[in-house]
C-alpha cells in the first residue's frame, strides 16, 4: 500500500536543509550562523530562517550567544564534563520520581524504543538511534511529572545530543552495548530501591560522558578556546 504524501512546510524544509548541512560537514561545530547568508543561499527569507534556527536551537544542533549570534553547537571537555555532572544528578532524580509513576505500558513502551535502538545500530544509522535514544530519555522525563526538570534536562542534554551525532561516528558494537545499557534501566525500573536506582542512572551517565570525552581528548583538545 502507498504512503500518503506528507505536507512539509518551507520552515521545516528550512530546518532539514541547515540540519542536512551540519551533519555533513558542510558546516562544522563553532561556525557562525549569517541568517541573511542562509536566506540568500536556500532563495528563502531571513524571517524563516530565523524561525528555522530558532527550532534548531531546540534541538541543540545552534546555540545563541549574547553579542555572538548564533553558531553551531561545540562542546570543549571542560563544558562536556560540566554538563554531564549536572545531567548525572538531574537524570538520577529524574529516574527515581518516574519509577513512582510507571505503569506496565511505560515499560513496554521503554522496551520499544530500546528495540529502536539496536535496529538503528545494526542498520549503522547514528542519527536515528539518537532520536530512539532522546525519545527513550524523555519518556522517563515526562514520567517524572516535573516539567521544571524536564526542562532543565531538554537544556542540559539536548546540546551533548545533538553535539555526538555531529562530531562522532561511533562504530556498530559501540551503539549496541549503549542501548544493552538502557535496557538495564528498564529492568531495574519495577523494583529497584530508590538509592540504588540512583546509582545505577549515575554511573550509566558516567559511562556515556567518558565516551564522549575520550575522542575529544585524544585529539588533543583541552578546553581552551581561542
Amino acid at each position: 500500500m502507498l504512503k500518503l504524501i506528507q505536507p512539509v512546510s518551507k520552515k521545516d524544509q528550512v530546518v532539514f536543509t541547515i540540519k542536512e548541512a551540519i551533519l555533513s560537514g558542510a558546516i562544522v561545530p563553532g561556525a557562525q550562523i549569517v541568517e541573511s547568508r542562509i536566506a540568500q543561499q536556500l532563495g528563502t527569507g531571513i524571517p524563516l530562517v530565523r524561525e528555522a534556527l530558532i527550532e534548531l536551537e531546540h534541538q541543540g544542533f545552534v546555540q545563541k550567544t549574547p553579542y555572538k549570534g548564533t553558531t553551531v553547537t561545540e562542546l570543549r571537555p571542560t563544558e562536556v564534563g560540566q554538563l554531564f555532572q549536572l545531567r548525572g544528578e538531574l537524570e538520577a532524580l529524574a529516574v527515581v520520581w518516574a519509577q513512582e509513576h510507571i505503569s506496565a505500558g511505560d515499560i513496554e513502551e521503554l522496551r520499544a524504543l530500546i528495540a529502536r535502538m539496536k535496529s538503528a545500530a545494526e542498520g549503522r544509522d547514528p542519527e536515528q538511534f539518537c532520536d530512539a535514544d532522546l525519545a527513550f530519555h524523555r519518556k522517563i522525563w515526562g514520567l517524572a511529572r516535573n516539567p521544571y526538570l524536564t526542562d532543565a534536562l531538554e537544556r542540559v542534554v539536548l546540546p551533548l545530543f545533538a553535539f555526538s551525532v555531529m562530531k562522532f561516528k561511533h562504530e556498530r558494537e559501540e551503539y549496541i552495548e549503549s542501548a544493552t545499557q538502557h535496557a538495564r534501566i528498564v529492568e531495574a525500573l519495577p523494583t529497584m530501591g530508590a538509592d540504588d536506582l540512583r546509582d545505577l542512572m549515575k554511573t550509566l551517565v558516567g559511562c556515556w560522558k567518558d565516551e564522549m570525552l575520550e575522542p575529544l581528548l585524544s585529539a588533543g583538545d583541552d578546553g581552551a578556546r581561542p
